[in-house]
């Protein structure tokens, strides 16, 4: 699925007193499967599994890990793991280092926070770490920074990221702006932005819901119908009502992305709003790139040609992954 990006989900909330650091991982039911599959929790290999995927610094000197405490399974299938840390000094600087489960989920993405030990519930940083980005550096533990920037920023990241990885939406852009003129394009784009940031908003909020074996279909349609149109349609100067129609699509795949995200009510609207200025970025970055290429084919003779026989590919492309995502 060109969307499903993020796969499985764990969070972290890290807290450091004096030269010790508590790691607790919560992960959510699909990882928590695979995790017991890879290593039996009371074995010796469990906690080797963590020590070599995990590892907490402070400074230049390596943290030891020294004990795990496993939780029961929740109800809802989450399992909570507390991996406590023992460092050779007073930790200040910490940097954090972690491929776990990117062996079992190469998409894995995990959402790590460094709370207050006063206040568990309050963050003082955070960062978002995938295949991308395995790194969590905290220069001052006691003083912080900005939590709110950082999710900022690792959300606007990660909907960057979203979008270049969306190879089904670049299709689609690429499909919807080849047979069109500048304004058109304009007009195209802006329509299918406005549209799939309120679908996005919607669903993220729950006001409305379809599952991914209804949206990837309807995606993969979507770049068919525009394919064909670019072949047999005389007038697409109206086009942009159809890809904002389209948007509204699109955005449910989107936001496909963030469901098993856990924030609070107080960080829902910088998180989507963060994702969705990322995924305009990069929407706005691959179009930037495609001009001067379009410029150059409207120059040439063979400009209707090549637009013929580049839509009449992505159908077919649209048409396999439909095939896929419908019977597969």
């Amino acid at each position: 699925m060109a969307h499903d990006r993020i796969g499985s989900v764990s969070h972290s909330i890290i807290i450091v007193r004096g030269d010790t650091v508590s790691y607790y991982l919560n992960m959510s039911p699909a990882i928590a499967e695979l995790v017991r599959k890879e290593a039996d929790p009371n074995t010796p290999d469990f906690q080797d599994y963590f020590s070599s995927e995990l590892s907490v610094k402070t400074w230049d000197s390596e943290c030891r890990l020294n004990q795990i405490e496993k939780a029961s399974p929740e109800p809802t299938g989450h399992w909570i793991v507390h991996l406590q840390y023992q460092c050779p000094q007073i930790v200040n600087d910490l940097t954090i280092r972690s491929t776990l489960f990117l062996d079992l989920d190469e998409s894995h993405t995990q959402f790590a926070r460094l709370a207050s030990p006063d206040d568990p519930a309050t963050a003082m940083r955070e960062a978002v770490l995938s295949a991308s980005n395995v790194t969590f550096h905290i220069p001052d533990v006691h003083t912080g920074g900005s939590a709110s920037s950082d999710r900022a920023w690792s959300f606007f990241k990660l909907g960057i990221e979203h979008l270049l990885t969306g190879y089904d939406h670049i299709l689609f852009l690429l499909t919807v702006i080849i047979a069109m003129g500048l304004l058109d394009t304009v007009k195209a784009v802006t329509a299918f932005t406005v549209a799939h940031s309120l679908t996005m908003a919607l669903a993220f909020l729950n006001l409305v819901s379809l599952p991914s074996s209804i949206v990837e279909p309807l995606i993969a349609l979507t770049i068919i119908y525009v394919s064909v149109e670019n072949v047999l349609a005389t007038d697409i100067r109206r086009r942009w009502l159809l890809t904002g129609l389209f948007g509204l699509v699109h955005g449910l795949g989107f936001v496909g992305a963030l469901k098993a995200i856990t924030v609070s009510r107080e960080e829902l609207l910088l998180s989507l709003f963060s994702f969705n200025v990322g995924i305009e970025a990069g929407q706005l970055l691959v179009i930037v790139i495609s001009i001067p290429a379009l410029r150059y084919l409207r120059s040439r003779a063979w400009d209707r040609r090549f637009c013929r026989a580049f839509s009449q590919g992505a159908a077919l492309l649209g048409a396999v992954w439909l095939v896929q995502r419908v019977f597969f």
